[in-house]
């Protein structure tokens, strides 16, 4: 299943991730502002869970974390210099980048949940712990939309004088939310 986060899903969140975290090397800063500058750079960009096994693949820390700073890699080639990755996506502007973003409380962030996508490379890409953060905010959506449409077609009501039609709206209206 191809997931599609959008080009400028990825800015954003790139963005939101850079004012909201240090980063462990400023180096780090720079490469993420240089794909950032570029559509079709971030356009390679997915986010993954974990990149194991993935042929190209970049995993960048927040100052706090324990995991190494940076880590890149392209197929059997690793490196800790974000400058020699920098050369490399430089270079080759046509192959998929993992990147795996190590900050704190990962699984919680609606922001960061939302761009995941799946590890085509890992035989397990059904991650749990996801799996309830997502179904909430699948939940949560449903609900806005469904307040929404129902406030809309209430106003229709009102504006047709549909007394039936508006107690039946309004009654689920606040079913909604009441939360049932």
């Amino acid at each position: 299943m191809e997931q599609l986060i959008s080009i400028e899903e990825k800015r954003s969140f790139l963005k939101w991730f850079l004012r909201r975290y240090q980063l462990k090397s400023r180096e780090c800063i720079w490469l993420l502002n240089y794909v950032l500058s570029d559509e079709h750079l971030i356009s390679l960009l997915k986010f993954v869970d974990n990149t194991s096994g993935c042929p190209r693949a970049m995993i960048i820390s927040e100052k706090n974390a324990s995991h190494t700073a940076f880590v890149y890699r392209k197929h059997d080639v690793e490196t800790n210099e974000p400058e020699k990755a920098f050369h490399d996506i430089r270079m080759d502007q046509d192959e998929i980048i993992y990147v795996h973003l190590v900050f704190p409380s990962s699984s919680l962030s609606s922001e960061y949940v939302s761009i995941l996508e799946e590890n085509p490379h890992d035989r397990h890409f059904i991650n749990a712990r996801y799996g309830d953060e997502v179904s909430r905010l699948i939940e949560q959506a449903e609900s806005q939309f469904m307040v929404a449409f129902l406030e809309s077609e209430i106003d229709k009501a009102l504006v047709t004088h549909d007394k039936k039609r508006f107690v039946e709206l309004a009654a689920q209206l606040k079913q909604i939310r009441e939360g049932r």
